[in-house]
């Protein structure tokens, strides 16, 4: 799944390319998981669904104030 955010270093004489920030709850839900259930993985399509979910949730929250 999408645990860590890895980055990758450039090339010999290759130029740096910036990577663009993708934000995401994917390290939170991750955390908790493994709080929960320590043993237990969660697939990339998972996590998305997830992501989609609180991203969901969130936006619910917020039209009530």
């Amino acid at each position: 799944g999408s645990k860590k955010a890895v980055t990758k270093t450039a090339s010999k004489g290759g130029k740096k390319k910036k990577r663009t920030r993708k934000e995401s709850y994917a390290i939170y839900v991750y955390k908790v998981l493994k709080q929960v259930h320590p043993d237990t993985g969660i697939s990339s399509k998972a996590m998305s669904i997830m992501n989609s979910f609180v991203n969901d949730i969130f936006e619910r929250i917020a039209q009530k104030c």
